[in-house]
């Protein structure tokens, strides 16, 4: 069953409560009212006949000595009072009686008290029962009025028959309102029951439309704040797996080729006659080969195993530039180029091994990209590591794309320099791990600055270097 058609359900069955209830109070209060009013007119002519029959006993009834004549005289002015449903007992012995219920059976009227009365049935219908009694000359007289009250009954059946044609209308009328405002207010459930098949079925980008404040407009705001963090969580999922596609990819492609040479040059060495140093030169050319697999392999274990292996701490910047320095000799040679150093900070956290080879990684390219006798530049200033050069350059459609794993701007070039694309990715992963921005500005023909901005740190002291 839909919510809906349970909650108007609900709703049809407390509406028919109420209704109940309400039509249920108000005939009561109608037969109450009734009542009273019925109890005050036959009160007032009760009263009356007691007053009037009492006057008619100032006569002189001593000198009438047989009880029954008395009896007789006491009915025949009783009567002349002339009112309807009046009762007469003497003594407790009936002497008129008119209606069709002895009045004594249902209500006992003693000498003091005033009025008395009480309601009864009989036969099918309804009596409002009055009495009064008094004493004379040591003569006890009950006078009763019998009041029908059947019209008060036949007026309520009456009433109860358009009460009930009323709250059904009531009924009718208010399921239609709350059937209206329980589909308003339920919208955002139905749009989001949709949405969320939409979105199983793979069109991520769905979201529920909002058209209120309250409970379900907020359940709406988070359900769409939860599709849109499923939405990002699939876009990463599919650009992660995309990049580890592209990544396999790469690898294969990087191993093919010296693989494929290795081979070429086992089955050389294993099928010809070659003089011993065309062999000298065929092995020196398989070490290479296998040197540079070594290195290839030993950088994409440090790229895959970052995250686990480093350990942050603070650590001396001073100390890290010393240290590059020194493990960048050999390069500055070769290329016969500069390196600078400037150091204007105190601590950061870092894996300083780990910080050190993506230093010496940007430090190594500065110098492939820069012409003997320039000078690299390897500055630490407050919370930002900063490598620049005057060299080539990188091109601006390749700055995007420079940190991904075995992408070169000039291919070329780079595998006469035994590069393999995967420097600028090492220092992202490290930059990532140290949660540190990387940035990178460079102009082609002008040089390249790389720089490494770490979270603020501490109060950083100014080192002159």
């Amino acid at each position: 069953m839909k919510l809906i058609t349970k909650l108007t359900a609900i709703c049809a069955v407390l509406l028919l409560l109420a209704a109940a209830v309400l039509s249920g109070i108000m005939l009561w209060q109608v037969k109450e009212q009734s009542y009273e009013s019925l109890t005050q007119r036959s009160s007032e002519k009760l009263g009356e006949l007691v007053n009037s029959f009492r006057e008619t006993l100032s006569f002189d009834f001593a000198s009438i000595e047989s009880s029954n004549s008395r009896k007789t005289l006491y009915r025949y002015h009783f009567r002349n009072c002339g009112v309807e449903g009046s009762v007469l007992a003497v003594n407790g012995e009936l002497l008129s009686s008119p209606t069709q219920i002895d009045p004594r059976n249902y209500l006992d009227v003693p000498l003091e008290g005033g009025i008395h009365t009480t309601r009864c049935s009989a036969d099918g219908n309804d009596y409002l029962v009055q009495g009064q009694a008094f004493e004379w000359r040591q003569t006890v007289f009950q006078i009763y009025l019998v009041s029908d009250a059947s019209y008060i009954h036949a007026q309520l059946s009456d009433l109860l028959a358009r009460f009930a044609l009323m709250a059904l209308c009531v009924c009718v009328i208010g399921l239609l309102c709350v059937q209206w405002l329980i589909r308003r207010t339920l919208a955002p459930l139905s749009q989001m029951q949709k949405t969320t098949e939409r979105i199983a079925g793979g069109n991520y980008g769905e979201r529920v439309q909002v058209s209120s404040k309250d409970e379900v407009g907020l359940l709406a705001e988070n359900f769409n704040r939860m599709a849109t963090a499923v939405e990002n969580h699939v876009q990463s999922l599919t650009e992660q797996n995309a990049r580890q596609q592209l990544f396999i990819g790469s690898v294969t492609h990087e191993f093919k080729t010296p693989l494929t040479s290795l081979l070429l040059d086992v089955d050389t060495l294993r099928n010809v006659y070659l003089p011993e140093e065309k062999q000298q030169e065929l092995l020196e050319s398989m070490d290479d080969q296998l040197h540079w697999l070594e290195q290839m392999v030993q950088k994409l274990l440090k790229l895959l195993s970052l995250g686990k292996s480093a350990q942050i701490k603070p650590a001396p910047v001073s100390e890290l530039l010393e240290q590059v320095q020194q493990m960048t000799k050999g390069t500055m040679k070769k290329y016969g180029t500069v390196l600078e150093t400037v150091c204007r900070a105190d601590t950061l956290p870092m894996d300083r091994d780990i910080l050190c080879s993506a230093l010496v990684n940007l430090v190594e390219n500065s110098a492939k990209a820069s012409a003997p006798g320039q000078t690299i530049f390897l500055r630490a200033i407050g919370n930002t590591l900063e490598v620049a050069d005057n060299g080539r350059g990188i091109p601006e459609k390749d700055l995007e794309r420079v940190t991904e794993p075995f992408y070169m701007c000039d291919p070329s070039r780079s595998k006469v320099n035994g590069g393999f694309g995967l420097g600028l990715a090492l220092v992202k992963e490290i930059a990532a791990v140290h949660s540190a921005v990387l940035e990178i500005q460079s102009t082609p023909g002008e040089g390249t600055t790389v720089r490494l901005r770490f979270p603020e740190y501490g109060n950083q002291t100014v080192i002159s270097q």
